[in-house]
């Protein structure tokens, strides 16, 4: 649990008075910790707080905020694959970090991951559709280029996508061997979208990360799924 009490520690002291922070979650059950595990934080402030503040220089690659009950809900993966929440109450927000133009498919990637990982197949399933969606919707805005119009009363050349997608769908639920389902998934939204949008870029380098880490394996020169590659 190194990782993660060294970054307790250091939120831990870069908060302000009155701002007060306690972990929650399997990081206080030590036995339970594993490759797969993030730091889960309750953070009690009144003010706002700057990100930054809290993180230093940490790299975000992926994350997601909402408002529940109140209390701001702050999910966040590094660009090492490891994973914070901060659960912020008492009025206090954190400001979130500019997204990525993907954010969603690698926060969702992210977590799905990390789902199958632990053999939670319900979620990781769940969120690996979603996904798979996506991959579909790029495939719509394909044939839609393709063709000049969103109306479409037949099928086209395009449809062949939607076959790749259903084989896919029925790939194992399991993280290891690799490639998985979720990195094939990603590796087909990056490829499409960028096929739409040549500005687009995809960097799957977190998401790989993730996986690594999860798994046990070195990260010392772990770069395969950057770029999509």
């Amino acid at each position: 649990m190194a990782w993660q009490d060294d970054l307790y520690q250091q939120i831990s002291r870069a908060l302000p008075a009155p701002a007060s922070v306690r972990p929650h979650g399997s990081v206080l059950t030590p036995a339970l910790l594993d490759g797969w595990s993030d730091l889960d934080l309750h953070v009690h402030t009144p003010e706002t707080v700057e990100l930054t503040a809290l993180i230093g220089t940490q790299t975000i690659w992926a994350f997601d905020s909402a408002i529940t009950n109140g209390s701001q809900v702050l999910r966040m993966v590094f660009i090492d694959g490891r994973r914070l929440d901060l659960t912020i109450d008492a009025g206090g927000r954190v400001a979130q970090p500019v997204p990525a133009a993907d954010n969603n498919i690698r926060f969702t990637a992210a977590i799905a991951a990390a789902k199958l990982g632990r053999g939670d197949q319900l979620i990781g399933l769940h969120l690996t559709l979603d996904l798979l969606r996506r991959c579909l919707e790029q495939a719509m805005l394909l044939r839609d280029r393709d063709t000049g119009t969103s109306v479409h009363r037949h099928g086209s050349a395009r449809d062949a996508l939607a076959s790749t997608i259903a084989r896919l769908a029925r790939r194992p639920l399991t993280i290891d061997p690799r490639p998985n389902v979720v990195e094939l998934a990603v590796d087909l939204y990056g490829a499409w979208r960028h096929e739409g949008d040549p500005g687009y870029t995809p960097d799957w380098s977190g998401l790989d990360a993730v996986i690594t880490r999860g798994l046990g394996v070195s990260l010392a020169g772990n770069g395969r799924r950057q770029n999509g590659n």
